[in-house]
């Protein structure tokens, strides 16, 4: 008969009872056989101290799995807070809630957004793209969006500044130790389920001309674009429909305006500037 370690916790006015426990089995050979276990009465109760072990066990192995099930979903939340890249470090404090809007068109705009953050909880698809003046409140918006996403804690949301994102990939070239090569950010971009890509047009720091971005550029917009074809991604831009085709390739253009939803910023002026000193 097979000895079995009891808990501590069994141990406290226990004694051995007459019945035996037959769930339990092992093999010898292929042939199955009962191992009968001796209960015992514990503070009054008939139990099987190997049934009292596993159980034991399941509530331990259960709660590890919950922790490391907490510990992922934390890492998920923090990503968009830790991993994001900024242009603009006040964009960080930016909510839908502390959104100013004063004007029809902000108002209008932000009941569009709170109306496609219904339809992505949902699990629609579709991009957004945010066009317009600068300084409109675009970054503000779709950094706003991305945090109510993020709270479910079950989904994983990155606020990307182009221009930051090419200027650190540029660095690896002198910097073999920087971790953020044009692989990393094509992995990790294309990885999370609801991205940002910040100010398009601004790396090539050419918007008001006819200056093309450079293949390295449109490269790795290329492949973040195409692997991003099945999840959602926001797009803020100062840049015209006709500036943007100028500026990149029509290959790119089409992936990044797949099923584009339009945010669209002609009347709300600047808000970074309050005073003009002249």
């Amino acid at each position: 008969m097979e000895k079995i370690s009891v808990p501590q916790s069994l141990r406290n006015k226990m004694e051995f009872h007459s019945s035996y426990c037959e769930l339990h089995t092992y093999f010898r050979g292929k042939e199955e056989l009962v191992n009968p276990i001796q209960k015992m009465v514990v503070n009054g109760n008939i139990v099987c101290p190997r049934c009292e072990v596993e159980k034991e066990t399941r509530k331990l192995e259960e709660a590890e799995k919950e922790r490391y099930r907490q510990l992922l979903q934390r890492e998920k939340y923090n990503l968009l807070y830790n991993q994001s890249v900024f242009l603009d470090e006040t964009i960080k404090e930016a909510t839908l809630d502390n959104y100013k809007a004063a004007i029809p068109e902000e108002r209008n705009n932000k009941q569009t957004i709170m109306e496609c953050l219904k339809r992505l909880k949902e699990g629609e698809v579709f991009n957004i793209i945010f066009q317009g003046n600068p300084g409109a409140g675009k970054s503000h918006l779709a950094y706003g969006l991305l945090r109510e996403l993020n709270e479910s804690g079950k989904t994983t949301s990155l606020f990307v500044s182009i221009e930051s994102m090419i200027r650190l990939i540029k660095e690896t070239f002198n910097n073999k130790s920087s971790k953020y090569t044009e692989q990393y950010f094509i992995d990790l971009l294309s990885s999370v389920d609801y991205l940002a890509l910040d100010d398009l047009g601004a790396e090539t720091g050419a918007i008001n001309t006819d200056k093309s971005a450079t293949d390295f550029v449109q490269r790795v917009l290329y492949a973040v674009a195409t692997s991003r074809q099945n999840k959602p991604t926001f797009i803020t831009m100062n840049l015209t429909g006709q500036t943007l085709f100028k500026m990149y390739d029509s290959k790119l253009v089409s992936r990044l305006l797949k099923k584009p939803k339009y945010i669209l910023f002609k009347e709300t002026q600047d808000k970074r500037i309050t005073e003009v000193p002249f």
